[in-house]
């Protein structure tokens, strides 16, 4: 009797050693019995069928599946408990489960090898969680002259530029850090000359894009720092008493640091302080030509939605 069990249990180590099953075993099971507090359950699967007290086996029907480890085994029967002690059995008695013998190490493996025992994953839903949702800008700014040099005109010592900008921006947001901004902006703005008294507006129309780097992934209630870098080109037009010039504006570079402040799931305030360098080259009715370099800041406030 002694040599016969002896044998029998060479036999399930053979039968169930991970060097010899390269795959996993799966079979249907009858659920024997399960316990009145549906913590453990019998099944018909013992010393016989290669069971051995301590091994791990996942038990699932069409809804769920439970990794179990032998407690008791005999030579016909075997008694299981979940693996994690907070489960209850989810199946009743003569239900019809399946098991897979593969060890609980290489499950995940298995798993993710057969498709019918994960769901269909929808990854349009993956990469929405992936990254923020695409948006729109609108700002407002305020920009005051720091530098300017024009050709052929004298610096005036006793003089100031200032004005306002209207930005409006579209966000294609391709990272949780990183997006994309292409935007249209409108200036006005006044060269202001004291001695003697003139004040020579300009107006400029930009096409313009950044790129935004934000230094906390932006979620629908947390805020975030953000540096953006930015470029335009558009068209510029100044007035000089009667006189017009108009030509080619080119903004390189313009860099922000921003804030963004989420007040709902769609919406959100930005703060912004910006360095920009302007280059315009106009030419007047009579034919001169003029290029004049500005240095600004800006402060901006936006609405994203």
């Amino acid at each position: 009797m002694k040599k016969h069990s002896t044998l029998l249990f060479l036999f399930g180590i053979l039968t169930f050693s991970p060097v010899n099953n390269s795959y996993a075993k799966e079979e249907l099971t009858v659920i024997q019995t399960v316990s009145k507090d549906r913590r453990s359950f019998v099944v018909a699967k013992g010393i016989k069928d290669g069971v051995m007290k301590g091994q791990e086996i996942i038990f699932a029907n069409d809804n769920v599946s439970v990794v179990c480890k032998a407690a008791e085994v005999n030579r016909d029967f075997s008694l299981w408990v979940p693996v994690d002690h907070t489960v209850t059995i989810p199946f009743n008695k003569e239900d019809i489960v399946s098991s897979n013998s593969t060890v609980y190490g290489n499950v995940a493996l298995e798993i993710a090898a057969d498709p019918s025992l994960t769901p269909d994953i929808n990854y349009n839903e993956v990469y929405k969680k992936f990254r923020a949702q695409n948006n729109w800008a609108i700002k407002a700014s305020y920009n005051k002259g720091l530098t300017q040099s024009s050709s052929s005109v004298a610096d005036e010592k006793n003089s100031s530029r200032s004005g306002y900008n209207v930005t409006l921006e579209y966000n294609y947001r391709f990272l949780p850090e990183f997006e994309m901004s292409f935007g249209a902006r409108m200036d006005n703005e006044v060269y202001r000359i004291e001695n003697p008294e003139l004040d020579i507006p300009t107006r400029r129309i930009m096409g313009t894009v950044a790129a935004t780097y934000h230094f906390v992934t932006f979620s629908d209630n947390k805020n975030n720092f953000y540096l953006t870098v930015a470029a335009g080109l558009g068209k510029s037009e100044t007035t000089v008493d009667d006189d017009k010039s108009s030509g080619r504006v080119t903004l390189l570079p313009e860099a922000r640091l921003g804030y963004m402040m989420p007040f709902s799931k769609s919406m959100a305030m930005v703060f912004e302080g910006s360095v920009e360098s302007l280059s315009s080259t106009e030419t007047f009715s009579d034919g001169t030509e003029q290029t004049t370099n500005i240095l600004n800041f800006r402060a901006t406030i936006g609405l994203r939605f």
